[in-house]
C-alpha cells in the first residue's frame, strides 16, 4: 500500500495552520467593531482594518496549501503530470478500492443471510389410504380426498 510522504503531510499541517491564522486575522475585526461600540472604529490608528483582506489571503493560500499536501503536486494540478497524478493519487484509490470491497463483502452476507430465510423446509404428510404425499396443513389428500 502506497503511502503519503512525511513532506505532504507536513505540507497539508502548513496549510490548516494557514488557515486557521487567517480566519482569526479575519474574525478579529468583527471583535475590534464590538469593542468601538461607543467611538469611532475608523479613527485615525485603528490599523487593524487590514487583518480582514490579510486574514481571507491567509485562508485561500491555505486552502490551496492544504490541497497541495492532500493530493500532491499533480494531484492538485499543480503540475501537469498524468504519470505523477497517479502516483499522488495512489493511497486514496487504495484507500477506496478497500472500502469498497468492504460493502461488497457485506452485500454478499446480506445475500446469503436472505437466501437462508427464502430457502424454507418443506414437511409433507403422506395419506394412510393411498399413500400420496399431501402438504402439511391440509385437511384431505389431494389425490383421493380421504381425511388426513
Amino acid at each position: 500500500m502506497a503511502k503519503i510522504t512525511k513532506e505532504r503531510k507536513i505540507t497539508y499541517y502548513i496549510g490548516m495552520v494557514m488557515m486557521v491564522i487567517g480566519f482569526m486575522l479575519f474574525i478579529s475585526v468583527f471583535f475590534l467593531v464590538i469593542g468601538f461600540m461607543g467611538a469611532d472604529p475608523f479613527a485615525a490608528g485603528n490599523m487593524a482594518f487590514g487583518n480582514a483582506p490579510i486574514g481571507m489571503l491567509l485562508m485561500i493560500a491555505g486552502s490551496f496549501v492544504m490541497r497541495i499536501g492532500a493530493r500532491g503536486t499533480a494531484g492538485s494540478g499543480l503540475v501537469l503530470d498524468p504519470e505523477k497524478a497517479r502516483e499522488d493519487s495512489k493511497p486514496f484509490s487504495e484507500a477506496a478500492g478497500g472500502i469498497i470491497s468492504d460493502v461488497i463483502g457485506n452485500a454478499d452476507a446480506l445475500d446469503d443471510l436472505s437466501r437462508a430465510s427464502k430457502e424454507k423446509e418443506i414437511i409433507k404428510i403422506r395419506c394412510r389410504s393411498c399413500g400420496a404425499l399431501n402438504d402439511e396443513d391440509a385437511k384431505f389428500c389431494k389425490a383421493c380426498g380421504q381425511e388426513l
